[in-house]
């Protein structure tokens, strides 16, 4: 079975504090805390830059995997889709969708950067990504690359 391995960097000391200690938890007791859990494949990961990072559900099939990466209010433009050394990173930013004329009274939405970033597994094939933005989700197309047949030959045993 492939799994995506996100990839860890530093991640902010003031950024989901209840994630961490989840992930703590997960390797204290050898990721199987929560057997079927995809948190022991798929750590939170942030990059250093980022103010948030959007929630992400990955499926995959014989043919594909697919994540869908919640983005309500990013324009695509403002989406930037990238691999690089086999890690897929979707990043961008979220603008704020009202002028600063005056008081702020309450602010529940996040607004800034985000990023996620993923190690894709041996089968993708990052030559066919596609990605697609409907309705405030983001779905990332990764094909898998079909398995190569096994080569069989005979080797001839000479006398020595």
């Amino acid at each position: 079975m492939a799994y995506f391995i996100p990839v860890r960097k530093n991640m902010r000391d003031n950024y989901h504090g209840v994630s961490r200690l989840h992930d703590d938890i997960d390797r204290l007791f050898g990721g199987t805390m929560f057997p079927g859990s995809y948190r022991a494949a798929w750590p939170e990961r942030v990059t250093p830059e980022a103010d948030f990072m959007p929630p992400v559900d990955v499926t995959s099939n014989e043919t594909a995997y697919t994540m869908h990466i919640e983005l309500p209010g990013v324009a695509p433009e403002d989406v930037n889709i990238r691999v690089a050394e086999n890690v897929l990173t979707v990043s961008g930013e979220k603008k704020a969708q009202y002028e600063e004329t005056g008081k702020l009274h309450v602010q529940e939405r996040t607004y800034g950067s985000f990023a996620r970033s993923m190690n894709l597994p041996e089968d993708a094939d990052p030559e066919s990504i596609r990605a697609f933005a409907k309705d405030g989700v983001l779905m990332v197309e990764i094909p898998r690359r079909k398995p190569e047949a096994a080569r069989t030959r005979t080797i001839e045993v000479q006398r020595g």
